[in-house]
Formats: structure tokens, sequence, C-alpha cells
């Protein structure tokens, strides 16, 4: 699929550590997260007010003395074949960049050129063996290798994880802490009511603050750092 329009949020101070930036929303997942928040970038057409990828390199230009920085997000980047292209055209603008990803193409991530994109932030959602529900079956060897390449090709990464009552459990915390390792560090967040994928997410709730504290402290023992956000 080509990369040819996406959502704009003109500036953000928050999607970016330390950098005013741009946010380019595209269109396209493979995943199937019944509590996702961007139903519309999953499935069903282009949403209407998209650019077309031409605005939004002319946009860039004309900007980048004033950003610090482009984030590119989904859906899913890497949905698209042209992907890399698109990054190179950011790139040569002398943008700093960062990608967010799913982690479910572990071999286009470790085949980008070295010094092209600045920031690899990665979704581990649950377990890696807990990843069909996420709606696709068979993801566990792709998320793991994913993981994998990050911590071993970008020296600078996020992972965040979402922690969702009802789909996420304490019992799943050593697996993932497995998987990142000791002294990896992790964003924390809790789900939030909302539009979503699945209606009936829509009314879920949210973790308690003792939930997502007791989350931390179980990542914590196994070694990891985390920071709530």
């Amino acid at each position: 699929m080509g990369l040819n329009r996406f959502g704009i949020l003109k500036t953000s101070l928050l999607d970016y550590p330390g950098r005013l930036a741009a946010v380019l929303f595209t269109y396209g997942c493979d995943l199937r997260c019944p509590w996702c928040h961007n139903p519309g970038l999953v499935r069903g057409g282009t949403p209407q007010d998209f650019w077309p990828r031409s605005q939004v390199l002319e946009f860039l230009q004309r900007r980048k003395n004033l950003l610090g920085g482009v984030v590119v997000t989904g859906g899913e980047p890497f949905y698209h074949q042209d992907l890399e292209l698109f990054l190179e055209e950011v790139h040569s603008m002398g943008y700093a960049l960062k990608l967010d990803t799913n982690g479910t193409y572990p071999r286009r991530l470790a085949s980008l050129p070295s010094g092209l994109v600045d920031l690899v932030a990665m979704d581990l959602k649950c377990a890696p063996s807990r990843y069909h529900l996420q709606g696709v079956p068979g993801m566990a060897p792709k998320i793991v290798e994913a993981v994998s390449h990050i911590q071993e090709r970008f020296p600078q990464h996020l992972f965040r994880t979402t922690w969702v009552p009802g789909l996420n459990t304490v019992d799943e915390i050593h697996e993932m802490a497995q998987v990142l390792g000791p002294g990896e560090n992790l964003w924390l967040t809790g789900f939030r009511p909302g539009k979503t994928l699945d209606p009936r997410w829509t009314t879920a709730r949210s973790p308690t603050v003792d939930e997502l504290d007791n989350v931390r402290l179980r990542f914590e023992q196994e070694g990891i750092h985390v920071d709530m956000q």
C-alpha cells in the first residue's frame, strides 16, 4: 500500500520528548486491538481530512526552521511499503525523526539505514504469548524479534505499554520483563474509555491508581525501570 496521505497534528510538545514536533498519522494497521482509540486509522477508507503527501512535504519544508522534529505514527507506519522512501524525504530536510511502531514488521525495522531514524518507540501491548488478544494470531516471534532489533540498532528508543483491565494481567509481567531485559525502561499508562475499535470497550474502566502502582512495582521487581505517563 502506498503512503500517499497523512493525518497531521501541526505542532506537539508531547509526542517527541524534548522537541517541538509535527505528528504525521498513517492509515492502516495489521493488528485489531479491541481497545484501540484510533479505529478510523485501522479500517475503512482513508479519512477525508488526510493531507496529500505533497502537501505534507511542502508544509514540513516551510516549517523546518520552527519545528525540531517529526513523528511518524499510525495506524502502523510499516503497513506501507514505501515508508522508508518517505522517511528519507523528511530526513533530507534536516528533521530529527521519531518512528512509532507496533513491532509486527521486525525485518523492515532492522533494514532501516543507520541514522535515518533518531528515536523508535514501540508499543508492547502485552506478553508476546498473549498477542492473539490483539486480534491477529502468530505475532509472538515478530514482537520478540522487534524488541531485539530496536535495542541493538537504535540507541534512542522507548517501549510503551497501555495497561487495559480485562486484557492485561499481572501474571504476564514476568514474560514482558524477560522480553525487555533487565535495566530496560518502560513507559506505562492506563487505558482510558472512549471511542474504541470494539464498541464493547468504549465504556470499559480505567485501571485505578493502586492497580497501576502495583503494575509498576511488579515490573520494577523484574528489573524494569518504569515511567508513569
